[in-house]
């Protein structure tokens, strides 16, 4: 079988992660809301976006560094906070953090880690943020804001786009359930995994740690009942004005996810937040938003430099992300792509797909006649059909 250090793109860690996965868990990663429109158009929609290139220009070093949420990293992405990535392999958001300190990127981790604040602070360095949901429990979010500080952390993001979890089918045909349903099919298909299967087995049992003080002991025993409990936590009351609050009591860079409209842009620099992401969640949620590189453009002229403004959802290659930076995003977060890469090699896998990354950037800069993160702009790009 192929080993990560041979993968030289993303579609090719999602084919290995596919041949490590059990199909229930890929289709986790992989899949989408509804018909999954959205997950197409994320990836056909760059075929809008061409590069200009400026020739004869002195390209003999290449700096992609740039500073986000005044956090200094080597590379404009980011490793979006995602949960359960003990699905994908047994270290999960540990490993992660420990590549993404190794390659300096940021990178965050959500309440609904398999990893606690702790733990993971602990385990690596780098600069790191903790992305809370919505919660109704305003206990609950005051004492994330309390550990996180706690833990050095350095920034806050809320997600604001997961009031009512995504209607993915995919996940409905499998019967997916927590832990696995024993069933003919799941049997089948976790004995073609055998790696994946002693992992699950043989290593500490799955759990939600961030959230273990809001459980009762019943709760705590049955991690079918836990992820039950994430799903009827969720505030669909939850306005600006709470917003507000949380931004207040972290006292900090915050940056709210989930923006799809410049009003809502906006409202956030009002609200105080620090930064924003641009995002449709990788397709996961409202099926028929536009891609998050559309809408971009008019949420960045809105907001002006009031806020940092990043953007996700779809990013698979580095001539993918200089369109975004050139359309005035800080930053590209990614979320798929790492956990690809997750399932096919851990720790160094996540580091493969930030080197990749890193290599096509620095050679796209190369041929477009750029040397810095600060010189990308909207003349270097080519909108095909622009109106």
């Amino acid at each position: 079988m192929v080993g990560v250090n041979r993968v030289f793109n993303i579609d090719q860690m999602r084919q290995l992660a596919q041949s490590k996965l059990p199909k229930f868990i890929f289709d986790y990663l992989n899949g989408g809301a509804d018909d999954e429109w959205v997950l197409q158009n994320n990836r056909a929609v760059f075929a809008k976006y061409g590069l200009l290139t400026e020739v004869l220009k002195d390209v003999s070093e290449i700096n992609t560094s740039t500073t986000l949420l005044g956090m200094k990293t080597d590379l404009p992405i980011i490793l979006s906070s995602t949960g359960a990535s003990r699905f994908f392999h047994p270290e999960g958001e540990v490993a992660v953090a420990r590549a993404a300190a190794e390659e300096n990127v940021l990178y965050g981790i959500a309440s609904s880690a398999m990893s606690s604040i702790e733990e993971v602070a602990s385990v690596a360095p780098g600069p790191r943020f903790f992305q809370v949901y919505v919660f109704k429990d305003p206990g609950l979010n005051s004492e994330f804001v309390q550990r996180t500080k706690a833990a050095g952390y350095q920034a806050m993001y809320l997600t604001v786009d997961t009031v009512v979890a995504g209607n993915r089918e995919r996940d409905l045909r499998n019967q997916l359930s927590i832990p696995p349903k024993i069933t003919p099919r799941t049997v089948w298909q976790v004995g073609k995994r055998p790696k994946w299967a002693m992992d699950y087995i043989t290593t500490q049992a799955w759990g939600f740690p961030n959230v273990e003080s809001a459980l009762d002991e019943t709760t705590k025993k049955d991690f079918g009942s836990i992820a039950e409990w994430f799903a009827s936590q969720l505030d669909r009351s939850f306005t600006w004005d709470d917003a507000a609050h949380l931004i207040a009591e972290w006292n900090g860079p915050f940056v709210i996810k989930g923006i799809t409209r410049p009003e809502d842009a906006i409202r956030a620099a009002e609200a105080g937040a620090t930064g924003i992401v641009v995002s449709n969640h990788g397709g996961r949620q409202l099926d028929r938003l536009p891609s998050s590189i559309e809408l971009l453009p008019g949420i960045v002229d809105a907001v002006g430099d009031r806020l940092e403004v990043f953007v996700d959802s779809g990013f698979r290659r580095g001539t993918d992300i200089i369109p975004a930076l050139a359309l005035g995003a800080k930053a590209v977060a990614i979320g798929r792509p790492y956990l690809y890469s997750l399932a096919a090699g851990g720790q160094v896998g996540v580091s493969r797909v930030v080197q990749l990354l890193k290599a096509e950037i620095e050679h796209d800069m190369a041929m477009m006649g750029i040397t810095s993160i600060d010189q990308i702009n909207r003349g270097c790009l080519f909108e095909r059909n622009r109106k």
